[in-house]
């Protein structure tokens, strides 16, 4: 028989993890096709589930529904947060659905893995004894021992604000995708760049956004060539024994093409 736990707080919560090696931290449940053996739940954790609006970051607890990050309202988020979170599923299940859930679910990336990773996310783990600050770049598992606690996400409205989502409009399969391209101008130059893909696999590389910033701006056909060449050649890198098809692929480079377009 399968159980699920709650936890009043997270001294609870790490009680109960303590006492039980063999608990799975859940979220909402709005995406598990089947519960683990044994849960613990973080929904309805007050300090789990707290949203803060500093002055240049938000920062969420992994326990905070979609719907109360967009309670929020449109222009105290990110665009690109708040137009994927708009993007997932229905208000029935945003209301359930937790920011952590969608964040830490294995294997392929959900829809705010890309926006979050655009946005420079850092994730703030913590165990009994310590505290861990990690960025989203480099996150793969919450270390053992330790509880997801915090999400600083740095409050960022750039020129050019892009969120794509790849594949079922209210469904994950193998075929989605969430895309994003930030952009900063200044003096007809591009002075900032940030591209994100996130779903069979994450991609953001650092050398592309590099060789992209100093542009001279409008960008002409020839520019926008040569940086898809860029980008054909680190995606491809990346992608390197990756589940990824064909029509993914062939839809992120005319979303990059798409992108760089709005800045001729």
């Amino acid at each position: 028989m399968k159980s699920i736990l709650f936890a009043k707080n997270t001294s609870e919560l790490f009680f109960q993890l303590k006492s039980n090696k063999e608990l799975t931290i859940v979220g909402g449940c709005t995406e598990l096709d089947e519960l683990p053996e044994k849960s613990i739940s973080v929904y309805g954790i007050p300090d789990l589930s707290h949203i803060t609006r500093h002055e240049r970051y938000l920062e969420i607890g992994p326990g905070a529904t979609l719907a109360e990050i967009l309670s929020i309202g449109q222009t105290h988020l990110p665009v690109v947060l708040y137009e994927a979170l708009l993007s997932i599923a229905n208000p029935i299940i945003r209301n359930m659905a937790t920011i952590g859930g969608n964040i830490c679910t294995e294997g392929h990336k959900h829809t705010l893995f890309a926006p979050l990773l655009a946005l420079d996310t850092k994730l703030e783990f913590r165990s009994q004894t310590e505290t861990r600050i990690e960025p989203l770049q480099t996150f793969k598992k919450i270390p053992e021992g330790f509880v997801l606690t915090s999400i600083r996400i740095p409050l960022l409205y750039p020129e050019v604000c892009i969120f794509r989502r790849i594949g079922p409009e209210h469904a994950i399969t193998q075929n989605s995708a969430s895309f994003v391209f930030l952009g900063d101008t200044e003096r007809n130059s591009l002075v900032d760049a940030k591209l994100a893909f996130a779903g069979p696999f994450v991609f953001r590389s650092k050398n592309l956004e590099n060789f992209l910033i100093g542009h001279r701006l409008p960008l002409s056909k020839k520019d926008i060539d040569e940086i898809q060449n860029m980008v054909e050649q680190e995606f491809n890198k990346a992608s390197t024994d990756q589940m990824i098809s064909d029509v993914v692929r062939q839809q992120f480079l005319n979303l990059t093409r798409y992108s760089f377009e709005q800045l001729t």
